[in-house]
């Protein structure tokens, strides 16, 4: 093999080589790009979710408040309305004792009167 032959078979081995090199340049590069990529997007899921599960509990704090309100609301209405019940009952029973000192009172004065 002459000198000649020789160089273009290095030359031709360093292309390829080269050209190999490249190539496996670009997968990495590329396989580097995916990670990129893969790693963005799994962060923008776990974002998304957790992004949905703080409005979640958001709204089930709201709701809760709204509960919470909501039941204050129906103890007070309760409270008046036994306090309403109370009131009447007590009305009740006062009309009736007034009543009934009004007819002894009257049954006294005329007794009294009838002893006049």
């Amino acid at each position: 093999m002459d000198n000649k032959q020789q160089k273009r078979i290095n030359e031709a081995a360093e292309k390829f080589a080269e050209a190999v090199r490249e190539s496996y340049q670009s997968v990495a590069d590329r396989a580097v790009d995916a990670q990129e990529m893969n790693a963005q997007l799994t962060q923008s899921f776990f974002n998304g979710v957790i992004n949905n599960l703080q409005s979640q509990a958001e709204a089930n704090r709201s709701l809760a408040q709204d509960l919470v309100e909501h039941q204050q609301k129906q103890r007070e209405a309760t409270q008046a309305m036994f306090q309403q019940s109370m009131n009447a009952y007590t009305d009740f029973l006062s009309s009736m004792f007034a009543y009934t000192e009004r007819n002894l009172d009257r049954a006294k004065q005329d007794a009294k009167d009838a002893r006049k």
